[in-house]
């Protein structure tokens, strides 16, 4: 799949570097006219740009794969961006899918105001937008999950657990994987942090640290435990991440699910591998990426061919336990 996704982003740069040769301020070629654009949509031969976040996280992999599967389905095009997390990147990407003439943009917001006007650009040009995660303005429609709710769900279930196993009146140590550089993604540690609370007041979070995949969250984790070393706990805002944590508790012996736990967000099929062994990584919340690659895919194309989508759609989100990891892992 990595290959396959790899040479997507390599095509997208062969097409976007081509579409930015032959369009200039002053140049003869531009986008399709509004005319071409419905033609388009009525064959479904549709052009779409999607920009995520980072390519570097399982989420977006799975997330832009789906929609890889969705476009292909229908034999239409998907220019396929990775801002790797930077604001001038998607502005720039964004601005090269609209030279390029695309039907629809679909694009996880890296800075909401940083791509307000490009964005405003596309809608004067014709081009439908469907944000994801988070909504900038002028957008035809949004499909996401609340950033709160996504960390309150996972924290109220690692509270419940640890209160029914461990109990509220021992002092117990825990720690967090951030994304703090998205602002956004702030609300989701909020929530894991409330959420634990509510069940379980006697946990204690001893330590923070920001970490983007499983490489950065092993080295986090490492440091935790060589400072914190009664820490019991780590809550991921994403699986990514909390999968690195789980490698460092492994890398010290600590494997038993009944004394460690860890927890993260996103429920990709590694995370949820993990629950169903039955190790220490015991929880995920599921927001499902492969039916929100294909979700994204059909309400852009709804909106190109001017049917009637809902506004703001927000996913319905699920604790994965290892009491219900059946319905997910046979």
């Amino acid at each position: 799949m990595k290959k396959r996704i790899l040479s997507v982003i390599l095509c997208t740069v062969m097409a976007v570097s081509l579409a930015a040769g032959c369009s200039s301020k002053g140049g003869e070629d531009s986008p399709a006219s509004d005319s071409g654009k419905e033609d388009n949509a009525k064959d479904d031969g549709y052009k779409l740009g999607i920009s995520v976040l980072t390519m570097s996280g399982q989420f977006f992999i799975d997330m832009v794969d789906s929609a890889q599967a969705a476009v292909d389905e229908t034999g239409g095009e998907l220019i396929v961006n990775d801002a790797d997390n930077s604001s001038e990147t998607q502005v720039a990407a964004l601005e090269n899918f609209i030279s390029a003439g695309v039907d629809g943009i679909i694009v996880t917001a890296v800075d909401t105001e940083a791509v307000a006007p490009v964005i405003k650009e596309a809608k004067e040009a014709g081009i439908a937008v469907v944000c994801h995660t988070s909504k900038v303005d002028g957008y035809d429609a949004y499909i996401g999950a609340d950033e709160y709710q996504l960390g309150y769900t996972q924290g109220l279930a690692v509270g419940k657990w640890i209160a029914d196993n461990w109990g509220t009146d021992e002092k117990i140590e825990a720690a967090t994987l951030n994304y703090d550089l998205l602002e956004s993604v702030i609300q989701r540690k909020v929530g894991i942090m409330e959420g634990v609370a509510e069940n379980a007041p006697n946990v204690e979070f001893v330590a923070d640290a920001t970490a983007a995949d499983q490489a950065e969250g092993m080295t986090a984790t490492e440091n935790f435990l060589q400072a914190n070393p009664d820490l019991r706990i780590v809550c991921g805002v994403s699986d990514g991440a909390a999968l690195g944590a789980y490698e460092a508790f492994k890398a010290n012996g600590m494997t038993d699910p009944k004394k460690y736990i860890i927890a993260g967000v996103d429920a990709t099929e590694e995370a949820l591998n993990k629950i169903s062994e039955g190790t220490i990584y015991q929880f995920t919340v599921d927001q499902n990426p492969t039916a929100t690659g294909k979700q994204l895919v059909e309400t852009c194309v709804k909106v190109i061919k001017g049917e009637d989508v809902e506004k703001d759609f927000n996913q319905e989100l699920v604790a994965v336990t290892p009491d219900n990891i059946k319905d997910y892992v046979k």
